[in-house]
């Protein structure tokens, strides 16, 4: 019963994906219709909901790796294999926390919009880069995760084949060569700028989604010792 619980866990962290990983306003309909009849209102508002998907992707990852170590926590206390993986389960549990304290803190949407009406649009301008910083680094994560649980997890008997997760390069970019480009285009780079931080979350949820469907049944058909 308990190991059905912990899965459960993972099941419900997985299934939020449906109200956090959500694909926002057509690029095109926003940035040539809605910024211009709204004179320029829209566009504050979607800034907010691009930092503001990135913090609630943020936490459900958060909540979702330590879903899956409890589990697999779990599964080797009942299956008596709980000497054998406790230790990497400590050493995956904190390379998690540490990875969301440092690397991984929270962008603060609402404040940040605040902040950047109070700096006349410079914070905003650190909130883009945060953001862009995140959706990178988030990969090296997951990717990192799913190795170490790899490893912990054929160790245990629960895979025979590593978990995998492939990282998208095109979203490992550089905030300042981006920033100088738009300055010596007089804004005209900034258009090509602005689809990436709309569109570049659609391109990593698949891949997301795929490692967590693989993980979730992995965990239900984890085969049980006698």
């Amino acid at each position: 019963m308990e190991q059905i619980q912990a899965v459960q866990q993972v099941d419900r962290y997985v299934h939020e994906r449906r109200f956090t990983d959500q694909r926002l306003i057509s690029w095109a309909l926003y940035f040539f219709l809605l910024s211009w009849v709204t004179l320029g209102i829209y566009p504050i508002y979607l800034f907010y909901r691009r930092l503001d998907r990135a913090d609630r992707f943020r936490n459900r990852r958060m909540h979702y790796y330590n879903a899956v170590i409890a589990a697999t926590r779990q599964y080797a206390e009942l299956n008596g294999q709980y000497g054998a993986a406790h230790e990497d389960l400590d050493d995956l549990q904190r390379f998690v926390k540490e990875r969301f304290t440092d690397e991984h803190k929270p962008i603060q949407a609402g404040l940040s919009l605040i902040l950047s009406f109070i700096t006349l649009g410079i914070y905003g301008f650190y909130a883009i880069y945060r953001t862009m910083q995140f959706w990178w680094e988030i990969q090296l994560t997951e990717q990192d995760f799913d190795e170490k649980m790899s490893l912990i997890w054929t160790k245990l008997g629960i895979i025979k084949y590593p978990l995998t997760f492939e990282t998208d390069q095109e979203l490992h970019r550089s905030f300042g060569i981006y920033l100088f480009l738009t300055i010596v285009t007089a804004g005209i780079f900034g258009i090509v700028w602005d689809y990436r931080l709309h569109t570049d979350p659609d391109r990593v949820y698949p891949e997301f989604h795929s490692a967590e469907d693989g993980v979730l049944g992995a965990l239900r058909t984890a085969p049980s010792r006698p």
